[in-house]
């Protein structure tokens, strides 16, 4: 995820097995003769145009420690709830339900405490910046709000231009990201979960086909508005790859939904929102609403942002 709201919705491609081929293109002038240098230097830029290309297309594969799923894995699970509901991304049949917003970030100094530093997309012209997190609920209060499980980001910020803020002195500089959980958030919840899986067990993890690149797969988990692409691995592989920093290569593979093999919690992130849900035991669910994680206990029938 970088500033300004990144979204995936143009990464609508599929893997394919891909052919290079490498055509030297030969210029009409003066007959002259290539040098043995000549040549070193044409085979050198060649071979760092393929090795660059490679790197390229690595981006879009699947991480390896992904297995293929077996249909068993997804049968009995029932998502069926209303568009854009809790229940149209979260199984009936669990205790409680609990959403975790994504935060908001504010631009700040280098080595304010919290502080991440935020790297340009390539290719822009803006500058690296150092930026903190800040709450839904701090924004929402700066603004003479409240935040609620069923307020959206766009209720509480404040004037804005799109994912940024209109001016420099407020609570925030851009707004949440989408399709995505955050690393912090993710360090501390998956710890959370560790309490109930073990780092070996095995687990699903699913992201939509409209959305996807890398992830095509025979196993699909279908609800009534989405349509998911499933593999396997173990938890202690998903806790890490998304514990890390955000990079390119990281945000595009953030699975859309997570669960384990024995289904004790079920772990959705939204596609086109801002916000995560999990579903749990009681316990579970209060033990990450008290976990110091801004979150808030909702319904299968909420509104899902």
């Amino acid at each position: 995820m970088r500033r300004g709201g990144y979204r995936r919705d143009w990464w609508r491609f599929r893997r394919r097995t891909h052919r290079h081929e490498s055509t030297i293109v030969y210029m009409a002038g003066p007959s002259q003769r290539m040098t043995l240098k000549d040549h070193l230097l044409m085979r050198y830029r060649l071979w760092q145009a393929e090795r660059e290309l490679r790197r390229e297309m690595r981006k879009s594969e699947l991480p390896a420690f992904y297995r293929r799923a077996e249909q068993t894995d997804v049968d009995g699970i029932v998502i069926n709830g209303g568009s854009w509901t809790v229940g149209d991304f979260l199984p009936v049949g669990f205790e409680a339900y609990v959403r975790l917003p994504n935060p908001f970030w504010k631009i700040v100094a280098e080595g304010t405490e919290g502080a991440v530093r935020q790297r340009s997309d390539p290719g822009d012209d803006d500058p690296d910046v150092w930026a903190k997190p800040v709450r839904n609920s701090e924004i929402a209060e700066a603004n003479g709000l409240r935040m609620t499980h069923d307020t959206g980001s766009g209720e509480i910020c404040g004037p804005s231009d799109g994912y940024r803020a209109a001016s420099a002195d407020q609570a925030w500089s851009w707004g949440p990201s989408e399709c995505n959980i955050e690393p912090f958030v993710a360090d501390r919840l998956f710890r959370i979960l560790s309490s109930e899986t073990d780092p070996k067990d095995r687990c699903l993890s699913g992201q939509w086909e409209g959305g996807s690149s890398g992830w095509d797969s025979d196993v699909r988990l279908a609800t009534r508005g989405w349509s998911y692409f499933v593999w396997r691995a173990r938890f202690c592989d998903i806790a890490e790859w998304l514990r890390q920093p955000c990079t390119f290569e990281r945000d595009m593979h953030v699975p859309q939904i997570v669960w384990p093999v024995a289904r004790q919690w079920f772990l959705a992130t939204l596609y086109s929102g801002h916000s995560n849900y999990l579903a749990g035991s009681r316990t579970l669910i209060d033990t990450v609403l008290t976990s110091g994680l801004e979150a808030y206990e909702v319904g299968l029938t909420d509104k899902a942002f």
